[in-house]
């Protein structure tokens, strides 16, 4: 009857299961790296995936507001169920079975074919402020620039924006790009990854 308290119960299992195993699995990665790892493990895209997998969307009773007009369950509710099933691991289980159960899946979808060093990778935010601040340059700023959609379901158009000094000109320049989500941090993550291309694109090493 609690699905919400549930999620609360299994984001907090998930992320101390996944955080344990990549923490035995790779004892020579910096604290950096383990937390990189971790956050490209435990978000909604890879939650979708491992629900996916096991067909929880085909189990899922919810109105019609939280359906798209194909008749799917948005991924956003799906995310949080497989997380309030892990939630109900832990208290039919306990703590060690819950794990066991994230791990296994995890492997089986996502870990298949590639090593925990091959998911260290940066984040797009995370990447762009890097390289601002290596070059002693400010760093990118994100401005909200339209909300749509229901309340239930907002979509994001975020700016992702940078001032650089174009030699040998001297001229200062912003360049911007802009990205879509359904959430600020999705948006913000879109929008850094087409200035990073841009930027690229620019030769801005």
């Amino acid at each position: 009857n609690h699905n919400e308290k549930l999620e609360f119960l299994g984001d907090s299992i998930l992320n101390f299961s996944i955080s344990s195993f990549i923490f035995s699995e790779e004892k020579d990665l910096d604290e950096g790296q383990l937390s990189r790892i971790r956050s490209n493990l435990v978000n909604q895209n890879t939650l979708i995936k491992v629900a996916r997998f096991i067909t929880l969307d085909k189990y899922l009773y919810v109105g019609n507001p939280l359906k798209l007009k194909n008749g799917f369950v948005k991924n956003s509710i799906v995310a949080d169920s497989l997380e309030a099933i892990f939630g109900a691991v832990c208290l039919d289980g306990g703590a060690n079975r819950a794990a066991e159960v994230i791990v296994d899946l995890y492997k089986t979808v996502l870990l298949k074919d590639i090593s925990l060093q091959q998911i260290d990778l940066r984040d797009p935010k995370g990447e762009l402020q890097e390289l601002m601040q290596g070059r002693g340059l400010a760093i990118p700023v994100y401005t909200v620039l339209e909300v749509t959609g229901p309340e239930h379901a907002p979509v994001y158009k975020v700016e992702s924006s940078v001032t650089l000094c174009d030699d040998p000109a001297m001229e200062v320049k912003k360049f911007f790009c802009t990205g879509v989500g359904n959430s600020i941090k999705c948006a913000e993550q879109s929008a850094a990854k087409f200035l990073l291309e841009e930027l690229r694109f620019l030769d801005f090493k």
